[in-house]
């Protein structure tokens, strides 16, 4: 009883086409290691590039005929606005600035106000302060003086 396999059209199939993969393979592989090929390459790379010049240029023409900007003249308005908003962060960032910055002096000017008024103030106290020094000065003054001259008249009178 020996088992037999059925026939496999896609086992032949997958043969064929490994073997027809590696014969192609190696005739590819020949080629491009040839001078030939890399000319071939080389016209073709430029013939590609001149095809590619040809037809941005003619996108040109034809966006500037139909008065369309073209994408060198939308990379440029967009390089101008950036450059606009730049500017423009750097205006309001000085804006800012100057405004802060006057805020502080109007701070410090009602600050130095405050304490001009607190020093006239304390001046006034001090004023008021020393002249009631001074009377009392004026006052021990006049008793020291008048003390002695009391004392001696105070037994005359006994």
């Amino acid at each position: 009883m020996s088992q037999h396999m059925p026939f496999d059209p896609f086992a032949v199939w997958k043969q064929f086409y490994d073997k027809a993969e590696e014969q192609w393979s190696q005739t590819i592989d020949e080629a491009m290691h040839k001078e030939e090929f890399s000319k071939w390459m080389g016209q073709s790379l430029n013939s590609y590039l001149q095809y590619q010049n040809v037809a941005r240029q003619s996108a040109e023409k034809y966006l500037e005929q139909a008065n369309m900007p073209s994408r060198q003249d939308v990379a440029n308005i967009a390089g101008m606005v950036v450059n606009v908003e730049g500017k423009l962060d750097k205006l309001e960032q000085t804006i800012e600035d100057e405004i802060i910055d006057q805020l502080k002096q109007r701070d410090l000017s009602k600050e130095v106000k405050t304490l001009q008024a607190d020093i006239a103030k304390l001046t006034s106290r001090l004023d008021q302060l020393f002249e009631i020094l001074q009377a009392k000065s004026e006052i021990a003054t006049a008793k020291e003086t008048r003390t002695p001259e009391a004392a001696e008249q105070k037994p005359k009178s006994k």
